[in-house]
């Protein structure tokens, strides 16, 4: 008897499928930064000590359907001159946890930062956010990743376990929905 392991599976059924980012990182939640309610930001880590930063799916930020801008200089720094080289990953901006990676404006003047949330340094912003900013709102966990930070081992580690992991986050979330 032959069997094709093609068969075993229904290649048309695209919940079995995971994305890059869910297979490879583990997400941890912020909630209410900065005391502002639904301001919450997703860290996703990866083993290799890399974290992508991204806004929470409870946000704020996603239920205003209105045209908005994403302004990378904060004061004297500009995030998208940050230069980053060789292996050890020199030359990237300190951040801390309260470091403003970027803002979000909308049309009508009204605007808000997106921290970092944790000490580490900043290797590289999503530069297609500039290009198309709406990848922000349509793929947040994905290809709309506001930035990739590095930090050390113990920095990651202690981040890691003091923020809400994914299956707390929805607890929370949907008790307070």
């Amino acid at each position: 008897m032959e069997y094709n392991i093609l068969d075993s599976i229904d290649l048309n059924d695209k919940s079995i499928y995971k994305s890059f980012t869910d297979r490879y990182f583990s997400k941890r939640y912020i909630l209410n930064v900065d005391g502002i309610e639904n301001n919450d930001i997703m860290l996703m880590f990866h083993s290799n000590r890399i974290t992508l930063l991204c806004l929470a799916p409870s946000h704020f930020f996603f239920k205003n359907p209105d045209k908005y801008n994403l302004n990378f200089t904060i004061g004297k720094v500009d995030r998208l001159s940050n230069l980053v080289k060789g292996k050890g990953k020199k030359g990237g901006q300190m951040l801390t946890p309260k470091s403003t990676i970027c803002k979000v404006e909308w049309n009508d003047g009204t605007s808000f930062d997106i921290p970092c949330g944790m000490k580490g340094t900043l290797i590289e912003i999503n530069e297609n956010l500039v290009n198309n900013p709406e990848i922000l709102r349509e793929q947040p966990d994905s290809d709309g990743f506001i930035a990739i930070m590095l930090s050390s081992i113990a920095n990651s580690e202690a981040t890691k376990n003091e923020l809400l992991n994914h299956e707390e986050y929805l607890k929370r979330v949907n008790c307070s929905i």
